[in-house]
Order: structure tokens, then sequence, then C-alpha cells
């Protein structure tokens, strides 16, 4: 198949060809989606060479999963890769220049009204906090106010290290459910001794 063919295809006929190892194909979804892609991650984060890395990331996953891809929509697909990746990036911590900034575009809506506060956003955590299972509460206190290690919680609380873990999990969890994930980033960034 020439180039000038490769380059006529759906995606969907793109995908059906990277599934039986056409590197041919696989070039034309990098060259027509890696733009776009990038773009969509350094317009979150802010950062050039971690926006790449996201991106490069993304397409590289594509190409190592090609065998079990059942897409329905390629487009669509990257895009939500490339959303876990950044939120993935971002809760590891490697991220945080201009990353307020950005948040706070994301908060403002478009009637003009203020922009959601420090204050605000601690009062919501707060109030996520507070909605937790004691038990999972505690845990989570223990862990982010006081910065004790799990291994410290455990001993403290007479339980085995796992379910500490297990109840970090739970809190985090809950929290991203109650509060949505960028009030949590939000948090992260204004409150890092919270996450």
């Amino acid at each position: 198949m020439n180039s000038l063919e490769v380059q006529l295809m759906t995606d969907e006929d793109l995908i059906a060809l990277i599934r039986e190892n056409d590197l041919g194909a696989f070039e034309r979804i990098y060259n027509k989606y890696w733009s776009k892609l990038y773009l969509s991650a350094y317009n979150i984060i802010r950062d050039r060479q971690v926006a790449e890395d996201v991106t490069q990331e993304v397409l590289v996953n594509l190409w190592m999963k090609r065998a079990n891809l059942k897409l329905t929509s390629l487009n669509a697909y990257l895009y939500t890769s490339v959303r876990y990746q950044v939120f993935n990036v971002i809760r590891s911590g490697k991220v945080r220049a201009d990353l307020f900034n950005r948040l706070e575009e994301l908060f403002s809506n478009n009637g003009g009204e203020e922009l959601l506060s420090e204050k605000e956003i601690n009062r919501l955590l707060e109030q996520g906090v507070a909605g937790l299972p004691e038990k999972c509460r505690q845990i989570f206190i223990m862990s982010r106010k006081e910065h004790l290690s799990t291994k410290e919680i455990a001993e403290r609380l007479g339980i085995a290290p796992k379910t500490v873990e297990n109840q970090l999990t739970v809190a985090l969890n809950r929290l991203r459910k109650t509060l949505g994930d960028f009030v949590c980033i939000a948090a992260i960034m204004l409150c890092g001794r919270w996450f």
C-alpha cells in the first residue's frame, strides 16, 4: 500500500491496519494526531516537555495495545487518554508551575463571577473530609494533616498497614467523587499538606 492510499484512509481503516502491525498506518495516526494531542495536554499543564511526554506516551500506548484495540472512535480514545495521563501527572506532583493559573480559568464561568477561592476550596475539602466514614476520616487526617506514615498509623491504631492503604484509597476516591477532579487538583495545589 502506498503512502497516498494510507493518507486517504479513515481512522477505522487505520486502526484495523495497526492491529495487523502496519507501521505506515501508525505513522499516519501519529502525524495526524500528535500536534492536536500535544496542544490538548499543553493547554492544561503549560509545560512543553511534560506535554510532549504525555503525548508520546499516549501514542506509544496505542501502538503497544494495538492487538486488543476495540475502539468506536480513535479521536475520543486519544483525547481521553491524554486527559487521563495529564491527571496522573498532576496527581503525582510532577507539574506545578502555572497550573494554578489554568485551574482558575477552568473554575471561572462565563458569567464573570468570582473564581473559586482558596478559602472556598479549603471549605469544600473540609466538608468532604467530614463526610467520610469515621475510621476512614481518622486515617486520612493522620496521614494528610499529621503527616504520619502508613506504618505509623497502623501501629497507632493496631491495624494492618494494608488496611491503612485501603482506607486512604477509599478516602481519596470518595473525595474525588464528591468534590470532582478539578477541586481535588486545586486542593493539591493550594493545600499540599492534605494530598
